[in-house]
């Protein structure tokens, strides 16, 4: 007769069952840790990849933002940029930050149009600019006079009326804002 088998105890079930499930634990483990890290690395890759496009984006408006902030602070170059390159620059500013609004957030784009708001009286009509919203002449110069391009009177036709002129304040709070929302998206903090 065969020897009866002695009936498994609690105990050596419970050796049993730890001993299947320890290495399928540390293997699932190490399958999730695997997996995180493998996550967190292109976390990693697609905002430096989005950072290094937003600097890209930058280093195109930032002279055109300058530009416009020098004609209408009356500062620096702005004795060589008419009133026909102020509503160029404008456009170009558009199409740029328009095209890769997707790329910033919403802060920037809320600053942008402030910024834009603040410069140019906007929606004119069909197939009419946006009005220049800055003195011909005023404290600070004289448009006509004190350039280095010949004043064409018809100029003065893309201007808004000087009482909707914006103060060198506000283009100065406008444009502080908006470059910093855009230092701000490279992950520049600024201490205050």
């Amino acid at each position: 007769m065969p020897a009866q088998m002695e009936p498994w105890n609690s105990l050596e079930m419970a050796k049993l069952v730890v001993g299947v499930l320890t290495p399928l634990s540390v293997v699932g483990l190490g399958w999730y840790v695997s997996r995180s890290l493998k996550r967190f690395e292109l976390l990693q890759w697609t905002n430096q990849k989005l950072i290094e496009k937003r600097l890209a984006v930058y280093a195109e408006v930032g002279p055109i933002i300058n530009q416009l902030f020098c004609f209408y602070m009356w500062v620096g170059r702005w004795k060589e940029i008419s009133p026909p390159d102020v509503l160029r620059l404008k456009r170009e500013l558009d199409e740029r930050m328009y095209v890769y609004e997707h790329l910033f957030d919403k802060d920037v784009y809320y600053a942008f149009r402030e910024f834009m708001g603040t410069l140019f009286d906007t929606f004119q009509g069909a197939g009419v600019d946006a009005k220049i919203k800055s003195l011909v002449k005023g404290p600070d110069g004289d448009r006509t006079n004190h350039t280095t391009y010949t004043w064409q009177t018809d100029w003065e036709s893309k201007f808004a009326e000087p009482s909707e002129a914006a103060s060198l304040h506000e283009v100065e709070v406008r444009h502080a804002a908006l470059v910093s929302a855009l230092s701000r998206s490279f992950g520049v903090r600024h201490d205050s």
